[in-house]
C-alpha cells in the first residue's frame, strides 16, 4: 500500500485516535479485540464475504517476518463485530462493500474477487486505499483489521513487543510507603 510500511500506518493510526476522541465503536471495537475468540462458523457474512475480508485484511496486514491477519483471525473478528456489536446500518454499509468489491472485479476483470490473480487483488485494494474518503466500507474494514490484529493474541505477542510484568519485582517495605494510597 503507497510506500508506508505497517509501523507507519500504526504509527499514523494512534495519532489519528489519540487527536480525535476515540467513538463509541472504536472503544466496543477494541474491547471486542482484546477478549475474542476466533470461530470457525461466520456469525454474519457468508462464506464466500467472509473470504474476501480474510483475503483483504491479508493484503493490508501480511504475512512478513511476522504473521499476518489471517493468522490472528482478523476475519473472524471482523466477521464476529459485524453481527455482534457495530451498528445495523454499518454492518449493511460493510456488507454493500465487500459485494461492491466483488462485483467490480467481476465487472473490471470477468471474475470473482478471490479467483483473481495475487497482484490483480493487491491492485484492487490499493485502488480502495487510494480512494480511501470514497470507500466508507473499505475504510471500516480496514480499520477493523488493524484493530483485530494489533488486540490478537498474535498482534500483542508476536508482532509487537509484550512485557506482561514490566520492570523487576522489587519489595518495598511498608514504613518506606507510608499509609495506603486511594
Amino acid at each position: 500500500m503507497s510506500n508506508v510500511n505497517r509501523r507507519e500506518f500504526i504509527a499514523g493510526l494512534a495519532a489519528m485516535l489519540g487527536t480525535a476522541a476515540l467513538t463509541s465503536p472504536l472503544v466496543n471495537a477494541v474491547e471486542v479485540g482484546l477478549t475474542f475468540k476466533p470461530s470457525n462458523k461466520p456469525d454474519f457474512f457468508s462464506d464466500h464475504q467472509l473470504k474476501i475480508v480474510a483475503r483483504i485484511s491479508d493484503i493490508i496486514i501480511p504475512v512478513t517476518d511476522t504473521p499476518g491477519a489471517i493468522a490472528a483471525g482478523v476475519h473472524w473478528y471482523i466477521d464476529h463485530i459485524s453481527g455482534n456489536w457495530i451498528n445495523n446500518a454499518q454492518s449493511r454499509q460493510l456488507i454493500s462493500g465487500i459485494n461492491k468489491i466483488d462485483a467490480d472485479a467481476k465487472a473490471k476483470y470477468g471474475s470473482s474477487f478471490l479467483a483473481l490473480a495475487s497482484e490483480t487483488q493487491v491492485t484492487i485494494v490499493q485502488e480502495l486505499d487510494d480512494n480511501l474518503k470514497q470507500e466508507p466500507a473499505y475504510k471500516m474494514l480496514k480499520i477493523y483489521t488493524v484493530i483485530g490484529y494489533y488486540t490478537s493474541k498474535v498482534g500483542m505477542t508476536v508482532e509487537l513487543n509484550y512485557d506482561p510484568i514490566p520492570g523487576p519485582y522489587k519489595e518495598i517495605p511498608f514504613s518506606d510507603v507510608g499509609k495506603a494510597w486511594a
